[in-house]
C-alpha cells in the first residue's frame, strides 16, 4: 500500500508520486541538446524525485547517469569532497578521475566524447562555499 511521503527520497513503489511527463520530456530534450539546466524550487517540492525519474528515462536511452547528492558536504575538507565526488563518478560512469582541482575534473567531464554521460548534481548548495 502506498503512502504520502513528506521527507526523504520518494519511492514510487511505496509513495504516491506525480510523474511530471512534460518536464521529463523537456529535461531529455535539454540533455540531447547538450545543455546545462537547473531547477529552483522550495524544499520538498519534488526536485530530487524529478532528477531520479529523469535518470531512469535517460538510462533507458543508453546514457550513463551519475546522480550525486552534495547535501552533506558543507563541512567536508576539499580532499574528502573531491575523493567522494570522483568515487561517485567512477561508480556510475566507470571513469576514474584523480585530480585535486575541481575545475580540472569538470574540464575532463566536458571532454568525454566516447560515452553519453550525464551528471546530475542534487543539493548543490550543500557544497562548502570555499570550493
Amino acid at each position: 500500500m502506498r503512502k504520502f511521503n513528506t521527507s526523504g527520497p520518494n519511492i514510487p513503489a511505496k509513495h504516491y508520486t506525480l510523474e511530471r511527463t512534460d518536464i521529463l520530456i523537456k529535461g531529455i530534450e535539454l540533455v540531447k541538446d547538450e545543455r546545462y539546466f537547473t531547477i529552483w524550487a522550495p524544499r520538498q517540492t519534488g526536485k530530487s524525485t524529478y532528477f531520479r525519474q529523469l535518470a531512469v528515462k535517460l538510462e533507458e536511452q543508453r546514457y550513463k547517469v551519475a546522480h550525486i547528492n552534495f547535501e552533506n558536504y558543507r563541512n567536508s575538507s576539499k580532499e574528502a569532497f573531491l575523493e567522494r565526488f570522483c568515487g561517485e563518478i567512477k561508480k556510475f560512469w566507470q571513469i576514474e578521475f584523480k585530480q585535486i582541482e575541481l575545475s580540472k575534473i569538470f574540464y575532463q567531464i566536458e571532454n568525454i566524447t566516447n560515452q553519453k554521460c550525464v551528471l546530475i548534481i542534487d543539493e548543490v548548495e550543500g557544497i562548502n562555499k570555499e570550493y
